[in-house]
């Protein structure tokens, strides 16, 4: 893993406690609308863009659903959340963050939210400047777990695939990073780790102070 030049940071669930929130902010929507959210409703929808969410929420709900309609109401519940809890960075974020500076590794977040969100969220955290750029989910003609935003996050830090390494937890992010040819990393947050990612990782990692060991 020597020959790495760039880490491609997922945000949602990777660098940020964000999925747990999310869920209970979706749940409390789909309540007032009737509908029981569990769980394993909204896995599905993890790591993918707001477009790909509508038509996984009508396989599940209904032709009649429309994730765009509860998309304000989702995201104020979840400002509601952010505003009595703050938000929460995950464990090793900071001490990856240095050791690639020291290293020399640019640095860039490729999230499926977008832009206004990942300055948002950056902002929280005191991250503004800890990233060389970011590529947000509005900027690509397809989400996760197409290899756009990735490919893109090469093209902008003019890195070969090859030379760069993705950080997920999603299994929708593994697939992209696969279509893109580039190494990812597995860093499991809600979603435990299937068959799927054991094979097609590069590793499995407890959490992001252990990708560092990795990068030796």
């Amino acid at each position: 893993m020597k020959e790495v030049k760039l880490a491609i940071f997922d945000m949602d669930g990777l660098l940020f406690d964000t999925e747990r929130p999310s869920y209970e902010a979706m749940r409390r929507v789909m309540v007032r609308l009737g509908h029981d959210f569990p769980m394993e409703h909204y896995k599905p929808i993890i790591g993918v863009a707001d477009h790909e969410c509508d038509v996984i929420m009508k396989e599940i709900y209904g032709p009649e659903f429309s994730f765009p309609s509860i998309v304000a109401d989702y995201r104020q519940e979840f400002d509601n959340i952010l505003l009595e809890e703050g938000i929460m960075v995950k464990p090793g974020t900071d001490n990856l963050l240095t050791a690639l500076d020291q290293n020399g590794i640019k640095k860039c977040i490729a999230s499926s939210s977008s832009k206004a969100v990942i300055n948002h969220y950056l902002s929280l955290a005191g991250f503004t400047d800890r990233f060389d750029f970011y590529v947000s989910g509005e900027e690509v003609e397809n989400g996760k777990p197409n290899p756009d935003i990735f490919l893109e996050a090469c093209k902008r830090g003019n890195v070969a695939p090859d030379a760069a390494l993705v950080l997920e937890d999603s299994l929708n992010g593994l697939r992209a990073a696969v279509g893109a040819g580039i190494k990812c990393i597995i860093v499991p947050d809600i979603i435990a780790p299937n068959d799927e990612m054991k094979t097609n990782a590069y590793a499995i990692a407890d959490d992001l102070n252990q990708v560092i060991d990795l990068l030796k």
